[in-house]
Protein backbone atom coordinates (compact mmCIF):
# COMPACT_ATOMS: atom_id res chain seq x y z
CA UNK A 1 0.00 0.00 0.00
CA UNK A 2 3.01 2.38 0.95
CA UNK A 3 4.42 1.57 -2.26
CA UNK A 4 1.13 2.31 -4.25
CA UNK A 5 0.92 5.65 -2.27
CA UNK A 6 4.78 6.59 -3.64
CA UNK A 7 3.62 6.00 -7.18
CA UNK A 8 0.44 7.45 -7.14
CA UNK A 9 2.49 11.20 -5.76
CA UNK A 10 5.41 10.80 -8.12
CA UNK A 11 2.58 10.10 -11.03
CA UNK A 12 0.90 13.14 -10.11
CA UNK A 13 3.99 15.39 -9.72
CA UNK A 14 5.57 14.39 -12.68
CA UNK A 15 2.24 15.33 -14.75
CA UNK A 16 1.87 18.66 -13.03
CA UNK A 17 5.58 19.60 -14.00
CA UNK A 18 5.23 20.09 -17.41
CA UNK A 19 2.01 22.05 -16.80
CA UNK A 20 1.55 25.85 -16.88
CA UNK A 21 -1.62 28.30 -16.30
CA UNK A 22 -1.42 31.24 -18.78
CA UNK A 23 -3.33 33.93 -17.00
CA UNK A 24 -4.42 36.99 -19.50
CA UNK A 25 -4.14 40.06 -17.55
CA UNK A 26 -5.18 42.59 -20.07
CA UNK A 27 -5.72 42.76 -24.15
CA UNK A 28 -6.37 46.41 -25.98
CA UNK A 29 -6.37 47.46 -29.39
CA UNK A 30 -6.18 50.97 -30.32
CA UNK A 31 -6.07 50.93 -34.00
CA UNK A 32 -8.34 53.04 -36.11
CA UNK A 33 -7.79 50.36 -39.18
CA UNK A 34 -7.72 46.53 -39.42
CA UNK A 35 -4.89 45.49 -38.24
CA UNK A 36 -5.14 43.14 -41.53
CA UNK A 37 -4.16 45.63 -43.60
CA UNK A 38 -0.27 45.33 -42.55
CA UNK A 39 1.87 43.35 -44.60
CA UNK A 40 4.77 42.30 -42.14
CA UNK A 41 6.04 41.94 -38.77
CA UNK A 42 9.13 42.92 -37.16
CA UNK A 43 10.06 41.00 -33.99
CA UNK A 44 12.14 42.92 -31.42
CA UNK A 45 13.81 40.90 -28.88
CA UNK A 46 11.48 41.72 -25.27
CA UNK A 47 13.60 43.47 -22.87
CA UNK A 48 14.70 41.97 -19.87
CA UNK A 49 16.36 43.89 -16.90
CA UNK A 50 18.85 41.48 -15.16
CA UNK A 51 17.59 42.55 -11.97
CA UNK A 52 14.66 40.05 -12.67
CA UNK A 53 16.55 37.07 -12.17
CA UNK A 54 20.18 37.57 -10.82
CA UNK A 55 22.02 40.64 -8.29
CA UNK A 56 25.56 39.10 -8.75
CA UNK A 57 27.41 40.45 -10.99
CA UNK A 58 28.69 38.79 -14.25
CA UNK A 59 31.83 36.61 -13.05
CA UNK A 60 29.57 35.25 -10.30
CA UNK A 61 26.69 34.31 -12.47
CA UNK A 62 26.05 30.78 -12.26
CA UNK A 63 24.88 28.51 -15.56
CA UNK A 64 20.74 29.37 -14.88
CA UNK A 65 21.72 32.68 -14.86
CA UNK A 66 23.47 32.81 -17.90
CA UNK A 67 20.67 30.81 -19.41
CA UNK A 68 17.93 33.26 -18.35
CA UNK A 69 20.42 36.17 -20.29
CA UNK A 70 19.13 34.30 -22.94
CA UNK A 71 15.49 34.22 -23.10
CA UNK A 72 14.55 37.20 -25.06
CA UNK A 73 16.26 36.23 -28.11
CA UNK A 74 14.75 32.57 -27.32
CA UNK A 75 11.35 34.19 -27.11
CA UNK A 76 11.61 36.22 -30.38
CA UNK A 77 12.13 32.93 -32.19
CA UNK A 78 9.41 31.31 -30.76
CA UNK A 79 7.17 34.32 -31.46
CA UNK A 80 8.38 34.00 -35.00
CA UNK A 81 8.39 30.59 -35.73
CA UNK A 82 4.73 30.46 -34.48
CA UNK A 83 3.77 33.59 -36.52
CA UNK A 84 5.08 32.55 -39.80
CA UNK A 85 3.55 29.40 -38.97
CA UNK A 86 0.28 31.13 -39.59
CA UNK A 87 1.00 32.50 -42.40
CA UNK A 88 -0.54 36.37 -41.32
CA UNK A 89 1.80 38.54 -42.49
CA UNK A 90 3.58 37.96 -46.09
CA UNK A 91 6.97 39.12 -44.04
CA UNK A 92 8.27 38.25 -40.32
CA UNK A 93 11.45 39.23 -39.56
CA UNK A 94 13.56 39.87 -36.98
CA UNK A 95 15.13 43.77 -36.42
CA UNK A 96 14.11 44.60 -39.47
CA UNK A 97 13.18 47.89 -41.08
CA UNK A 98 9.48 48.97 -40.77
CA UNK A 99 7.14 50.78 -43.49
CA UNK A 100 3.66 52.09 -43.31
CA UNK A 101 2.55 48.02 -43.86
CA UNK A 102 4.66 47.08 -41.04
CA UNK A 103 3.32 45.84 -37.40
CA UNK A 104 6.93 46.19 -34.42
CA UNK A 105 6.02 43.81 -31.96
CA UNK A 106 8.52 45.22 -28.57
CA UNK A 107 7.98 43.64 -25.28
CA UNK A 108 9.48 43.42 -22.00
CA UNK A 109 9.63 40.45 -18.98
CA UNK A 110 8.15 42.38 -15.86
CA UNK A 111 8.47 39.16 -13.62
CA UNK A 112 11.29 36.64 -14.49
CA UNK A 113 10.91 33.70 -11.64
CA UNK A 114 11.07 29.87 -11.22
CA UNK A 115 7.63 29.64 -10.84
CA UNK A 116 6.06 32.94 -12.66
CA UNK A 117 7.23 34.95 -15.79
CA UNK A 118 5.40 37.99 -16.86
CA UNK A 119 5.69 40.02 -20.01
CA UNK A 120 4.10 42.96 -21.93
CA UNK A 121 4.07 43.07 -25.57
CA UNK A 122 3.26 46.55 -27.65
CA UNK A 123 2.26 46.24 -31.69
CA UNK A 124 3.46 49.71 -33.31
CA UNK A 125 2.58 50.87 -36.48
CA UNK A 126 5.57 51.01 -38.93
CA UNK A 127 5.02 54.12 -40.30
CA UNK A 128 3.97 56.11 -37.38
CA UNK A 129 5.30 54.59 -34.56
CA UNK A 130 1.82 54.70 -32.58
CA UNK A 131 0.55 52.21 -30.10
CA UNK A 132 -2.03 49.67 -32.15
CA UNK A 133 -2.19 47.01 -29.61
CA UNK A 134 -1.10 45.74 -26.39
CA UNK A 135 -0.76 42.47 -24.33
CA UNK A 136 -0.05 41.71 -20.67
CA UNK A 137 0.50 38.24 -19.41
CA UNK A 138 1.38 36.06 -16.77
CA UNK A 139 2.21 32.16 -17.15
CA UNK A 140 2.10 30.39 -13.49
CA UNK A 141 3.25 27.33 -12.50
CA UNK A 142 6.34 27.42 -14.68
CA UNK A 143 8.42 24.53 -13.54
CA UNK A 144 10.55 24.67 -16.97
CA UNK A 145 11.71 28.41 -18.11
CA UNK A 146 12.65 26.36 -22.03
CA UNK A 147 9.10 25.31 -22.05
CA UNK A 148 6.96 28.33 -20.21
CA UNK A 149 9.21 30.63 -23.24
CA UNK A 150 8.01 28.54 -25.47
CA UNK A 151 4.37 28.79 -24.34
CA UNK A 152 4.51 32.46 -24.29
CA UNK A 153 5.67 32.76 -27.62
CA UNK A 154 2.28 30.64 -28.98
CA UNK A 155 0.39 33.17 -26.75
CA UNK A 156 2.12 36.61 -28.01
CA UNK A 157 1.56 34.59 -31.33
CA UNK A 158 -2.48 33.67 -30.58
CA UNK A 159 -2.88 37.35 -29.45
CA UNK A 160 -1.46 38.50 -33.24
CA UNK A 161 -3.61 36.46 -34.44
CA UNK A 162 -6.84 36.99 -32.42
CA UNK A 163 -6.79 40.60 -33.37
CA UNK A 164 -6.25 40.25 -36.86
CA UNK A 165 -9.82 41.36 -37.66
CA UNK A 166 -10.89 43.89 -35.30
Amino acid sequence: MKRLGVAVLAGLLSGCAATATTVMDEEVVTNQKPLSSYRSLVIHNFELKRELYTDVPDARMSEQERRYALIPAQLGEQIQRYVRSRHIYQDVSRNGAPSATTLVLRGKFTRMGRFRISVEAILFDGGTGQEVAYFRQTLWDVFDTTEGVGQLGREIADFIDRIQYK
